[in-house]
């Protein structure tokens, strides 16, 4: 009797595995159909149980008491109750449990409960690999990076000493290998030339930075040839735009030289 039991507990868990349905909770309450006897499996110990009149629930097994995976059985025909689960851990599990009509294939008789939290970390690891390059070429085409947020923006940047040159942030993209900036420089005056020299760039913090591009290193004088640009900045996460130090310097000229 007792290898029995053994046998049907390992099969239990092992149907567990196989055939559990992954349900990420938040704080909305997650809807579960339930006809007949589910497990539900959580990820710590139960400690407390609300609002489950309608269910009879206790540990899966009976002979060795392990309150992460419970069996829940309706004790009605039909009824939907709101069911608080208060885990060890301090988490609150919040599920719909809906009582239906016993229909094959309406239901799954395993649920595997778990925080969203896992769900981000199970996505962040599948991401694929990003290269500092990729993310450049990426940032170029303003294309939307998988693992990285894009945020839209027209914030005026500091560019020091330099008053003939305006510097917007246009585009953030912030993930967890990399931080990204577009920035427009435009030269404002008619009479001055800047150069940019992308290779003095940096933050406060000068290992922050990573690499950078700019589409025109030299801005003219508005109205006499290409007076704005687009510069590409890839840093590090803890890289702010509030620490940056703009490469930009006025080109002195020459006597007798041209513009």
């Amino acid at each position: 009797m007792k290898n029995y039991l053994i046998c049907f507990i390992f099969g239990l868990f092992l149907s567990l595995n196989l055939q559990a349905k992954e349900i990420y909770y938040g704080s909305a309450p997650e809807l579960v159909k339930i006809s007949k006897e589910t497990i539900f499996r959580f990820h710590k110990q139960v400690r407390t149980i609300s609002q489950a009149q309608r269910f009879t629930i206790a540990p899966a097994d009976s002979n060795d008491p392990d309150y992460s995976v419970l069996s829940i059985k309706p004790r009605f025909s039909k009824g939907t109750t709101k069911v608080a689960f208060v885990l060890s851990d301090g988490n609150i599990v919040t599920l719909k449990l809906r009582i239906v009509k016993r229909t094959r294939g309406n239901d799954e008789p395993f649920y595997d409960l778990k925080p969203k939290s896992m769900l981000i970390e199970r996505s962040e690891k599948n991401l694929p690999v990003l290269t500092v390059m990729d993310f450049m070429k990426s940032m170029d085409r303003d294309d939307n990076i998988v693992g990285y947020k894009r945020d839209v923006s027209k914030k005026w940047v500091s560019t020091g000493k330099i008053r003939g040159v305006s510097a917007r942030l246009i585009r953030t993209y912030t993930g967890k290998n990399y931080k990204g900036y577009v920035i427009e420089l435009k030269n404002k005056y008619r009479s001055k030339r800047y150069e940019i020299n992308v290779n003095e760039l940096k933050f406060t913090d000068p290992s922050l930075a990573i690499i950078t591009l700019v589409d025109d290193d030299v801005l003219f004088p508005n109205g006499k040839g290409i007076h704005k640009t687009l510069m590409k900045i890839v840093a590090k996460p803890g890289a702010s735009i509030k620490n940056i130090k703009l490469p930009i310097s006025v080109v002195i000229e020459k006597k007798g030289q041209n513009l």
